[in-house]
This record gives structure tokens, C-alpha cells and sequence, in this order.
């Protein structure tokens, strides 16, 4: 029988409330979804991606991380206290013009001021009209199925943020 680890139960979750908003409130549209195991590292990835179903300039992913440390302390119950994955929620969209600051602002306005916000921006060169902004907010802590009413009430934040960032995408 399949045990599921930490992981697995906030892989389910997070589908599972996104697929709601999809298929059952038609707010967002998922547009892509990831679920990789690297058995030569021993890692797992799990990414979904959907953007709001009436304004589709915005992409969000929400991904999830675990390492090999991570199921060791897991299946081995060696620091179970170190037992879990990571989780980053990205943005992103084209833009002409990037007000860095601004975005960043707008998201800790939502997300509240401790998180951090890891801004990329990229362009083909040597045509820079257009630049590909990623905008990260990352966690910096393990989670894990304690977590799961968390990870629910950032459904809204998420919204929110899709919502506001449609000003910078073009």
C-alpha cells in the first residue's frame, strides 16, 4: 500500500483548491501542471499554473519542493522536525516597462511586509521592448501538513495579487 508522504498530502490540497476555483467557481483557468520525480537525486517537483479565467496576462505557479534530506527526515523519522517541503508562489507576465518597486510594494501590501519578493526580469537580446517579469514570494520555511489551512487562506492573496498585477503586464 502507498504511504503518502508530506509532500504528496499538500500536493493533493493544492490541486485540490485550485481545480475548485477552475472547474467549480470558472475564476482561473489552469494552463499547465508538473509533477516530477528525479531518482537521481532523489527529489520531487510539483508545480500548477493558472491564470484568472477573465484576464489571462498573469500567470501564477504554485510550486512545491522536496529533497532527499527532506523524505529522509520523513521515512526515517530522523529530524522530523525538519520533515516537509517548500513552497514559493510565482507571478508572471510581459511587460514593456517595469516599476520594480512598485510591484514589490503592491505584493507585501498583500502578502504583508516579512515576505520576501524576488523579482527577475528577462529578455531576448538584443531586443529588449518586451521583458518576461517573474516575481517570487518565497516562504523561506519547511512546511508541511500543519500548514494546510494556510496554504487554503492564501487562495485569496493569490487572487488579489493576479488581479493587481494585470496593470503591469501588457
Amino acid at each position: 500500500m502507498f504511504d503518502p508522504t508530506i509532500f504528496d498530502n499538500l500536493k493533493t490540497v493544492i490541486e485540490g483548491a485550485v481545480y475548485d476555483l477552475d472547474v467549480t467557481d470558472e475564476l482561473v483557468t489552469v494552463v499547465d501542471r508538473s509533477d516530477i520525480i528525479d531518482l537521481a537525486k532523489f527529489t520531487r517537483a510539483y508545480a500548477l499554473s493558472f491564470q484568472l479565467r477573465h484576464a489571462r496576462k498573469v500567470t501564477c505557479t504554485i510550486s512545491l519542493a522536496m529533497t532527499l534530506q527532506h523524505i529522509a527526515n520523513e521515512l526515517l523519522y530522523e529530524e522530523i522536525s525538519q520533515a516537509g517541503c517548500t513552497m514559493t508562489v510565482s507571478f508572471s507576465f510581459s511587460a514593456t516597462h517595469v516599476d520594480g518597486q512598485a510591484v514589490e510594494q503592491m505584493l507585501k501590501h498583500i502578502w504583508g511586509e516579512q515576505r520576501t519578493v524576488i523579482q527577475t526580469l528577462t529578455y531576448t537580446y538584443p531586443k529588449h521592448e518586451r521583458y518576461t517579469h517573474q516575481v517570487t514570494i518565497d516562504f523561506e520555511r519547511m512546511i508541511n501538513e500543519s500548514h494546510v489551512d494556510d496554504l487554503l487562506q492564501m487562495i485569496p492573496y493569490i487572487i488579489r495579487s493576479l488581479e493587481h498585477l494585470q496593470q503591469y503586464a501588457k
